[in-house]
């Protein structure tokens, strides 16, 4: 009873102090603000487009499409609201308009999706669709965004997904690509809400700068987390070896975004060459319709309605990449279809260099540039191939390539439509033409194991069959150490064999932190720094298995037969290096220096407390 009363009276002290505190934190500190009311803005507050990009470096985000224009409209799940935009349709070769949850994911509800292409879009009565039927645009439509939708209801999209809390915030895009003219002559849809049988259409906003953002778009929570608009900071990335390149793939499909759901990605990454070679990315162009008007999808003789490739930084947020030209013009790194040169075989030429390489690489016949930063040229590039709307006889379009990472699938559906890339100097480009510098790029046999986050599968997986014998090594080390040891000799390791652990384990788990997090400590080499850390890790891996199987003498206290012939721990020496080798795999001097220093520490006290209960001579 004296033990079980004060337990008692501090249970209850800490269940006030808990109360106290809660009624503390919901009076005193002020609820998160909620999404400002769409009803006291105005219609379309946010522009993304080329004019923005140039304007304001904050809303590049997420690698967008220089050829593209968005307009995004933020707006509140309240019961029974409803939302209709009633617009023209543009001089433009598409146009859709899209709804997402606030995580900024497409959605379903009651079998509609939340997006609405241009061709299925009925117009109003008197209009024609020019995505239907053959017309000019300017024709009227309207549609209504609603909570509750239906099967066979016409232009009709759900407003939130079941089951959203009121006060969520999800958003509205219009977007229209490779339009007739600047963003400003694209008439935008107007926007009338309906609350409890009372309308009001609002007003349309100014030009989209970022004083003009409203709060309520920064209420977004996938906004919020990565808009530098909204007070973000990207983080820095490592570059990687200068000349790596990762072949194009799909990778697999996550969620959010804000994806258009009717275009489908390769991608591929880069580090540009050091020695001023270019890089070069060649493929048959599939064919799409000409000019910017709006035709009749689909369109018989064409494959999409729509492809471009873009260059971005690989770097949070994603910035398309801008360079400053002078004049005050600037220089995008997208070029879509309409922009790109064919040769006579249909085929396109990327070439991909720096603003001064840009004079020599027009004048090749068949080329188009695209620019390396001029800021950050020596930065980790992202390459993006856009497929929209494959028609259904298309079968090589990236709608078709599994979602799996691997170019080998990619090259695999694609066939002659999958774009290889290379690395070669420039004038063996411009003396000998493209043929040559591809012959180094042969397409991805379909039994190799290419993948976007790793490049080189033949070292990975002899990485991970050196961790798993070296796993088995030490569980089989363990074990005969059990047997072995007398149990005065094990109780008084046993403290000091799990500081020897934990230290390993402290150090792998700064060497991952150091590697992630701090690229400016990043070790040059590529593939050469793979092999000689991996070398590292299985000559300590093999020290140690020695080190193991070498007897010792009953009338010997101290081995000096095997590896012991040249240092006295020689296991704990393997220990070390097979760690330090896996801190050079990382690719990183921090890395390599906790995966060294710290282990030696505990090893040294392991080594203190060992020699204190040996036997002596």
């Amino acid at each position: 009873m004296r033990i079980r009363k004060p337990l008692v009276y501090l249970s209850a002290l800490a269940v006030v102090i808990a109360t106290g505190i809660s009624l503390a934190v919901v009076l005193i500190i002020p609820r998160p603000s909620q999404p400002q009311p769409v009803t006291s803005g105005c219609a379309w507050p946010v522009a993304l487009n080329q004019a923005t990009l140039a304007e304001n470096s904050q809303v590049n985000v997420s690698n967008p499409d220089t050829a593209s224009d968005y307009w995004i409209m933020p707006v509140p799940v309240e019961q029974g609201l409803s939302v209709t935009l009633a617009g023209r349709y543009p001089d433009s070769r598409y146009m859709s308009i899209a709804v997402y949850n606030a995580d900024g994911s497409p959605f379903t509800t009651n079998g509609i999706a939340s997006t609405l292409t241009d061709y299925r879009i009925a117009p109003d009565p008197g209009s024609v669709n020019p995505w239907q039927h053959q017309a000019p645009p300017g024709g009227g439509f309207t549609v209504t965004l609603r909570s509750s939708v239906a099967p066979g209801q016409v232009n009709t999209l759900p407003l939130a997904p079941a089951g959203t809390p009121s006060g969520t915030t999800d958003v509205i895009f219009y977007r229209v690509y490779a339009a007739h003219g600047a963003p400003g002559q694209v008439p935008l849809p107007t926007i009338t809400l309906t609350r409890n049988g009372e309308s009001r259409q609002l007003s349309q906003c100014p030009a989209s700068g970022q004083d003009q953002i409203p709060k309520s778009y920064c209420s977004i929570p996938w906004v919020a987390k990565g808009a530098p608009v909204c007070g973000v900071t990207g983080r820095a990335s490592t570059t990687g070896a200068a000349g790596t390149i990762v072949p194009f793939a799909r990778d697999p499909i996550g969620t959010g975004g804000t994806p258009d759901t009717d275009i489908a990605y390769l991608s591929a990454t880069v580090v540009p060459p050091r020695n001023g070679d270019v890089l070069v990315i060649r493929a048959q162009a599939p064919t799409t319709p000409s000019g910017t008007a709006p035709t009749p999808w689909p369109e018989p003789g064409t494959d999409l309605r729509y492809w471009s490739l873009c260059i971005d930084l690989a770097k949070p947020p994603v910035p398309v990449v801008v360079n400053r030209l002078p004049g005050g013009t600037a220089d995008y790194g997208c070029r879509y279809d309409s922009q790109v040169a064919l040769d006579g075989s249909g085929y396109y030429t990327f070439v991909i260099g720096t603003e001064s390489q840009r004079a020599a690489i027009e004048r090749i016949p068949g080329a188009t540039f695209l620019p390396f930063s001029a800021a950050q040229p020596a930065q980790r590039y992202k390459l993006n191939m856009r497929n929209m709307l494959a028609e259904r006889g298309f079968g090589e379009a990236v709608q078709d390539v599994p979602a799996n990472g691997r170019s080998a699938s990619a090259a695999a559906v694609m066939g002659p439509y999958y774009p290889r890339i290379a690395s070669c100097p420039l004038a063996t480009l411009v003396t000998s033409g493209p043929a040559v510098c591809m012959r180094a790029s042969a397409p991805p046999s379909a039994n190799a194991n290419q993948t976007t986050s790793s490049g080189h599968t033949v070292p990975t997986v002899l990485f991970i069959c050196a961790i798993a014998g070296w796993a088995v090594l030490e569980a089989w080390q363990v074990l005969r150490r059990r047997r072995n040891s007398g149990p005065a000799a094990t109780s008084a390791n046993r403290g000091s064999l799990l500081i020897g652990v934990l230290g390993a384990i402290v150090a792998v788990a700064i060497a991952i932190l150091a590697a992630v997090e701090v690229p400016a400590t990043s070790v040059p080499g590529g593939l050469i720094t793979f092999g000689i850390g991996l070398l590292i890790m299985c000559s300590g891996i093999f020290l140690r298995w020695w080190s193991v199987k070498t007897p010792g003498h009953p009338d010997q206290p101290v081995t000096t037969t095997g590896p012991y012939r040249f240092t006295r721990h020689p296991s704990y020496l393997g220990f070390i290096m097979a760690l330090t080798g896996i801190g050079v795999v990382l690719d990183n001097w921090l890395s390599i220096a906790a995966l060294a220093l710290i282990p030696l520490i505990s090893l040294i006290y392991l080594i203190q407390v060992e020699d204190k209960h040996s036997p002596r001579p």
